[in-house]
Order: C-alpha cells, then structure tokens, then sequence
C-alpha cells in the first residue's frame, strides 16, 4: 500500500465520528508499548491561537537546539503537516510503515468488541506519539484535537499546560456555555504542573482558576503574572514588548495581528515554566524562534497585488479578531469567500464579517461535515445586505473571487478545511497562469 492509498485509509475512520474519552486510546497506546511515557510534552488546549503558541514553542525550542515534535491538527493540505520533528513533516514511508505495524494492533482490539473501534483522531494521536518515541525527540508540543478533558491527546503528563482564549464552541460535545467549555479545556490540568492561560473572561477564569486550586497547579495569567504591550502590527508582522519573568523589547514575529504578540506571549511565559525545570532559553532564541515561525493560512498572505488572504478562523470571536486586525491594517472593505462546518455558530460569523464586507461568496469545503453552500447563503442573505454569490465548489467560488474583487481585497474565511483548498487552488493558479499575481 503505497502513501496515497493509505492515507484514504486513514480518512475513511471519520466515518466512526468523533468519540471523546480516554478509555480507547489509552489501552491502544498500552498495547503499542505506552510511548506517551517517554514523552516530555507541553500540551496546550483552547479555542483561538493554540496552534499559534504551540509553533511558537516549538520553533523557540528548536533554537535552543532541542529535536521538537510537533502535533497539530487539522492539516492544510496534506496529512503530514500534522507530525513534524524541527519543522519537516513525517515521510510518507513512515507513514505507511508505522501506520501498516498499528493498524494491526487496532484491528485486534477492535476484534474484540466494536466499542473498541478507535476513530481517526485516536488512531493518529497514537501514530504521531509511537513516531515521536521512535525518533527520540527531547520534547513535544501537543495541540488538543478539541476540549481537552476527553480528548486523546490529554493520556499526556505535560511539563507544562497552556489554555488560551476560550470560546463558544463545539457546543453539542462540550456544553453550552463559557464555564462548560473553560471546564472541558481545564481537563488538561494535571497535579502540580504549571498552566499559562491567555483567558480573561471572569467566568472562564473561575473555572479554570478552582480546577489549579484543586489540583495544586500554578496557575500563570495574561494580564497579571506576565504583559504583552507596545504591540505594533503591520503588513510585515508584528512587534511587542513582554513582561514576565524577564522583560524583552521589540520581539517580532511574521505573523500578522495584535493577537499573534498574545500568542508569543504565551509562548514566551510557557518556556519561562520550562526554565524552572532547567531548560533554560536565551533571549537570542526567543528572538530568532519568534522570527522563525511560520503558521500557514492564519491571516496569511498569498498575494499582495491582487490583495489575496486566507485565514483560517472558524467561530465568531476568532473571525472579530481577524476583522479587527483587517480594520487596523486598513484593509476593509473585502470581499469575502466564506465556507464553514456545520457545527459552528456560521450565523455569527457572518454577523461578524457583515460590516466589513462588500461582497460575502458562500461556498462549501469538500467535507462531510460542511455546511452545505445554499444554507450558507440563505444565511448570509438575512444577515448582510452587500452584494452576494453562491458556489457549492469551492474552485468556483475561488474563481469568482479572484475575477471579481470588491472593496480592498479578497479573504478567505471560516474553515481550515477552506483554506487548505485554497492553498492547493492558489498554487495551481499561480503555476499555470502566464501572468500570475505578484507572490509574497
């Protein structure tokens, strides 16, 4: 079987959804040979910017000299995005060769009973920690697939744990308010291991604060134990003074948007905890793993002339964010091709997109759980009153896009599972077309 082929074995597991609980990962990484023991981690959960932080970590941990592992989800464009060691991805012989040996072992539990069925996550949550094992990484940055307490990744007894900015989210699985969700994300809490948070919401920081107390853990607040201020964003990234333990001027990351320096900050503090464990990172590496980090399709810029964004947030507080940032980078009025799942808030998204928009193009990303195109844009049609298309292929609407450009620019939004067909879509066009856009 050769990579491809194996990968759409990988995929069709969606089809047994998404089961939260520890009871099956646990007893496969048990029958693999437990590699989550020798795994040093920092395991970081919340709604927007931990994957952000957890690259942050990664790349300023790599400029220590430190072999990272690195496990995000999901994946732009191909699987292997997901599992990287000091920023490549895992090849796809590994892929298929571990993949083949573990593929055995889940066929075995579930022999003995379909409750044993493990879904796509837990399967490649115990891909990514074996591969890790094997290849002796000194430490990982793990990202929850979602929530925390019941999520695979959470078989993990971090150095560290961070939740950042918490939001209404995945509300059918994970409750339907702030403190239900801020009590999913705080599962991660282990006794007596450090957490930084990002989060200031009273309600959500109550929550998280009587989980630390109970468990004993310290507990590090944005705002309070460490500041990030002076933020300077632009075009070309962004700058920030940070406080904490140490104080550092005008750090800078290519990232765009304020929210990047919270983000950096919350790295900054996570290895801050890592010191008092005696790893110990210069304000050089800070710096040059800042400088270093890449996080494709957030707030991303693909062209400059036409202005062309992707951007992959996906519930309404991430996509006010991106807007607030578009708004302070004087970009708006865009054009906007939105897509979102079916289980997101996608009529608050549009609420926030609304203002800043002059034209909204409703589109659907190749995957099952994706609102359907003509829902999109029924809903689209009640909240905005700008000028409107609907596509259910996600090419066309990119197209359309692209060929019809209202406001500033365009911007891709609301799904990542969008943005990754958007990144495909723009590197075909950009290799094909004779006269392509200007390429940042």
């Amino acid at each position: 079987m050769d990579y491809d082929e194996f990968a759409s074995w990988m995929f069709n597991l969606e089809r047994f959804g998404i089961k939260l609980g520890l009871e099956n990962i646990t007893e496969f990484l048990s029958r693999i040979g437990n590699p989550s023991r020798e795994l040093k981690s920092v395991h970081v959960t919340g709604t927007n910017g931990k994957g952000s932080v957890c690259v942050f970590v990664s790349e300023i941990l790599r400029k220590h000299g430190l072999k990272v592992g690195l496990y995000t989800s999901p994946h732009l464009v191909d699987f292997r995005e997901r599992i990287r060691i000091n920023g490549r991805d895992i090849s796809e012989n590994d892929v298929v060769r571990l993949g083949t040996e573990l593929r055995t072992v889940m066929d075995a539990m579930t022999s003995e009973s379909k409750e044993k069925q493990l879904t796509f996550f837990e399967f490649t949550t115990g891909l990514a920690f074996k591969y890790f094992a094997q290849k002796k990484v000194d430490i990982i940055v793990a990202e929850v697939g979602m929530g925390g307490r019941l999520d695979a990744t959470n078989v993990l007894s971090p150095e560290v744990s961070a939740i950042t900015r918490i939001g209404l989210e995945h509300t059918n699985y994970l409750g339907s308010t702030i403190q239900d969700i801020a009590r999913e994300k705080g599962g991660i809490i282990k006794k007596g291991v450090s957490v930084i948070t990002c989060e200031r919401k009273p309600e959500a920081l109550s929550v998280i604060a009587g989980i630390c107390e109970k468990k004993g853990a310290p507990l590090r607040r944005m705002g309070k134990d460490f500041v990030v201020n002076e933020v300077d964003q632009s075009l070309d990234g962004t700058a920030f003074d940070y406080s904490g333990r140490h104080t550092y001027r005008a750090l800078r990351t290519k990232l765009l948007g304020a929210y990047q320096a919270e983000n950096a900050g919350a790295a900054i503090a996570i290895v801050e905890e890592l010191a008092e464990r005696n790893l110990l990172v210069t304000e050089e590496e800070i710096r040059k793993g800042l400088l270093a980090s890449k996080w494709p399709g957030r707030l991303d810029i693909v062209s400059r002339d036409p202005m062309i964004m992707l951007d992959g947030s996906h519930n309404p507080d991430g996509i006010a964010t991106t807007v607030g940032v578009l708004k302070d980078l004087g970009l708006t009025p865009l054009t906007f091709v939105l897509g979102c799942m079916d289980d997101k808030d996608s009529r608050g998204m549009v609420r926030a997109l609304a203002p800043v928009a002059e034209k909204i193009i409703s589109t659907q990303p190749r995957y099952k759980r994706a609102l359907p195109a003509e829902k999109l844009g029924v809903i689209v049609s009640e909240e905005f009153t700008g000028r409107q298309d609907v596509f259910e292929d996600s090419g066309k609407a990119l197209d359309r896009g692209v060929k019809d450009i209202c406001g500033n620019g365009l911007c891709v939004i609301g799904s990542l599972y969008l943005v990754g067909e958007a990144l495909s879509w723009w590197s075909k066009r950009w290799n094909t077309e004779s006269k392509a856009p200007h390429k940042v």
